[in-house]
């Protein structure tokens, strides 16, 4: 059974409750409205939000960091393309970057490294155990410089 588009009213006090719940960003939101056959525009529902407080795409883009970078454990260059993705534009993508402290960053990631050594066979030589590591913290976003100084650094093969 096929849902009936909602109008326009509807659809702004779900959106209201989705905000009032958990960060959105207007992207998201246009889509959900795209999704829920609303006839355009969209963007005098966005900026109703956005002037009452609802919808912040900058305070979207600090608590999508915070929360990948701490509880995911992602690095900054897939954290950049998960707001790219969200279409969050690149000044409020470097503002909300600030979020991330650079030791805790570096820390993190030689955590990461330390509990992916473990889990690889010792049989493995040194190199390839290198580039399963530096393959490993490429796909979660970290730089690979970043990744190479930490590989280099003895801690992580005690």
């Amino acid at each position: 059974m096929k849902k009936s588009p909602l109008d326009a009213e509807k659809a702004l006090v779900r959106l209201e409750e989705l905000c009032a719940r958990s960060e959105q960003c207007s992207w998201d939101l246009k889509e959900k409205l795209r999704r829920w056959k609303v006839e355009p525009p969209y963007e005098p529902i966005i900026e109703s939000l956005s002037e009452r407080g609802f919808v912040n795409d900058e305070r979207f883009a600090r608590a999508y960091v915070r929360d990948k970078y701490r509880f995911d454990r992602w690095g900054r260059l897939k954290i950049a393309k998960g707001l790219i993705a969200k279409r969050i534009d690149r000044n409020t993508i470097d503002i909300a970057m600030r979020e991330i402290i650079a030791r805790d960053y570096a820390l993190n990631c030689f955590n990461l490294l330390k509990a992916k050594r473990k889990s690889l066979s010792p049989e493995l030589s040194s190199y390839e155990m290198k580039q399963k590591m530096l393959r490993f913290a490429a796909a979660r976003g970290y730089e690979p410089n970043l990744v190479i100084r930490l590989l280099d650094n003895e801690k992580i093969w005690d």
